[in-house]
C-alpha cells in the first residue's frame, strides 16, 4: 500500500496546532468527516484505521490516534474557558451515515456532536441530504481567526496548504456565512443528528 502524507512532518499543520491554541474564532466545512477537533476517540480510531488501512494496533495508528485524541481533549478544555472560541461547523448529513451499521463509534461521535453543540459558543449546522448539490461539496476547508491573523487551512492526501492573504481569507469568511444559511442548527439539527441514531 503506498504511503499516505504524514501530517505530523506538515509546517502548516504545526502552524494550525499554532493557531489552534488561540484562535477566538473557528469555521469547519466537513463535507467528509467530522473535524479532527471534534472526534470522539472512538471514531478517532475508526477514521485512522480505514482511511489508513493500518492495524489498529500498529505503532504508526496508536500514534496517530494519540495525537488527534490529545488535540481533541486540549479544544474541549478551551471550550469550558472564558475566552472559548465561536467555533462554527457545517457537516454534510451523509458524513453522519458514513459508517458501519450499528456503529458503536458513529454512534458515540453522534452524541457527542449533539452534547457540544449545547455549548454557548459552538454552533453546529448540518446540511440534509435532501438539499441535493450546494457549495458545501466543493471541499474542506478550516478558517481561523486570531489576534496574530487569519488563516485557512486545507488537509490533503498530498500534502497541507494554507491560504494567509487577506482577500482570500475574506473570500472565504464569505463562503462560509453562506454555508452556514443553508444548514439546520440549533435544536433542528440536533433533532436530525439524534434520528439518526434512533432518538
Amino acid at each position: 500500500m503506498t504511503k499516505l502524507f504524514d501530517v505530523r512532518a506538515s509546517k502548516p499543520f504545526h502552524r494550525l496546532l499554532d493557531t489552534e491554541k488561540t484562535a477566538e474564532s473557528i469555521f469547519y466545512n466537513a463535507p467528509l468527516h467530522v473535524p479532527g477537533l471534534l472526534q470522539e476517540p472512538a471514531y478517532v480510531e475508526e477514521m485512522i484505521c480505514g482511511i489508513t488501512g493500518l492495524a489498529s494496533a500498529d505503532p504508526e495508528a496508536v500514534e496517530r490516534v494519540r495525537v488527534r485524541n490529545e488535540r481533541h481533549a486540549a479544544f474541549l478544555e478551551r471550550l469550558e474557558q472564558d475566552n472559548a472560541p465561536q467555533v462554527q461547523v457545517v457537516l454534510d448529513e451523509s458524513v453522519l451515515r458514513r459508517g458501519r451499521p450499528d456503529s458503536a463509534a458513529m454512534r458515540r461521535q453522534i452524541e457527542h456532536l449533539i452534547d457540544v453543540s449545547r455549548r454557548p459558543t459552538v454552533r453546529i449546522g448540518v446540511v440534509p441530504l435532501e438539499s441535493g448539490p450546494h457549495p458545501h461539496l466543493v471541499g474542506s476547508f478550516e478558517l481561523h481567526d486570531s489576534v496574530n491573523g487569519s488563516l485557512v487551512f486545507f488537509e490533503g492526501a498530498e500534502g497541507d496548504r494554507i491560504l494567509d492573504d487577506v482577500d482570500r481569507v475574506a473570500m472565504y469568511r464569505e463562503f462560509a456565512s453562506s454555508l452556514m444559511d443553508i444548514a439546520v442548527h440549533g435544536e433542528q439539527a440536533r433533532t436530525l443528528m439524534s434520528k439518526l441514531i434512533g432518538g
